[in-house]
């Protein structure tokens, strides 16, 4: 029988505790004097550390409070009024972000999953439907393919199965956005590597 502890839980990355390093860092910074709203020398620093990261010294980087708000800034920021984003029916911005990304004014054009995850020939025949059916202008546009990596299921998507999505959407022109909330145990995974 698997040992309790050694489980990954999926429900919300706000139900663990920090780890040592952090909250000794803290502890140590507790009563430093800093401005805020992004203008201390640690927002400062982790800036500079992600456009070094990314190769990008002129990038513009923008920090949020949460994963919501996050999904939400970037949806909206990529899509047209009149389109939608497509995710699994399992998928976090269909079912526990409380409506954040329709209240934007973006619907949620949600696809069965298998295991949490859907497939390229999803999107493949949901942008051949969509563009066959002869209201399709009045109809929410599919504007961009969200994932969760791992799924809310646990599972994850293998090399293939990214790379197929990417090609999907990139010939179909919709962006693919990946979900971080959960990125690091995709990351970690030996499934990945």
């Amino acid at each position: 029988m698997e040992n309790a502890e050694s489980r990954l839980y999926f429900a919300s990355d706000y139900m663990e505790g920090a780890h040592p390093a952090i909250m000794k860092k803290l502890m140590e910074t507790n009563l430093e004097k800093t401005v805020g709203y992004g203008q201390d020398p640690y927002t400062k620093d982790a800036k500079e550390k992600i456009r070094k990261a990314c190769n990008a010294p002129e990038a513009e980087v923008f920090l949020l409070v949460g994963g919501t708000q996050t999904n939400a800034t970037v949806i909206d920021a990529l899509l047209k009024s009149y389109q939608g984003v497509v995710a699994a029916d399992t998928g976090h911005i269909a079912t526990h972000e409380s409506g954040a990304i329709e209240f934007g004014g973006h619907k949620v054009l949600t696809v069965p999953q298998k295991d949490g995850k859907i497939s390229a020939a999803q999107i493949e025949k949901l942008v051949k439907d969509f563009y066959d059916d002869a209201n399709y202008e009045h109809m929410v546009m599919p504007g961009m393919v969200y994932i969760s990596q791992p799924t809310e299921y646990g599972t994850l998507y293998s090399r293939e199965e990214l790379a197929a999505l990417s090609k999907v959407c990139r010939e179909n022109h919709l962006p693919l956005y990946v979900d971080g909330a959960r990125l690091a145990y995709a990351l970690a995974s030996r499934r990945m590597m």
